[in-house]
């Protein structure tokens, strides 16, 4: 799966475009998504994506996420739902808690969804 500064705009333009991920954004945030070297940084306010780019170095954001490219590309094909992820251990939360990570569970299927 390739991140890079257009790929990433096209996600959020998606996303802004999607009924869905308008309806499942119900609250704003910032994810700091960690791919190994690469690292990739999403800022989402109610009812829209606000950014999608490539973090900075030091960045922070309120929900830190590790993930294996393999998570992420089954992820995208729908062979492995968000929360199964977690609970599997394919995605890890660095900060955050995951209580605090809950009412944005269905944003995020809908933000893989849209990786497809």
């Amino acid at each position: 799966m390739t991140f890079d500064e257009a790929s990433l705009a096209a996600l959020c333009q998606r996303l802004n475009e999607s009924e869905v991920f308008q309806a499942a954004a119900t609250k704003a945030g910032s994810f700091l998504l960690l791919l190994g070297e690469r690292a990739v940084f999403l800022r989402i306010a109610p009812g829209r994506c606000e950014e999608a780019r490539l973090a900075r170095e030091g960045e922070g954001a309120d929900f830190v996420i590790e993930a294996s490219e393999e998570a992420l590309e089954k992820l995208a094909r729908r062979e492995l739902d968000v929360t199964a992820a977690f609970m599997k251990g394919e995605l890890r939360l660095k900060k955050g808690s995951l209580f605090g990570l809950l009412p944005y569970a269905q944003a995020a299927k809908a933000i893989f969804d849209a990786l497809a």
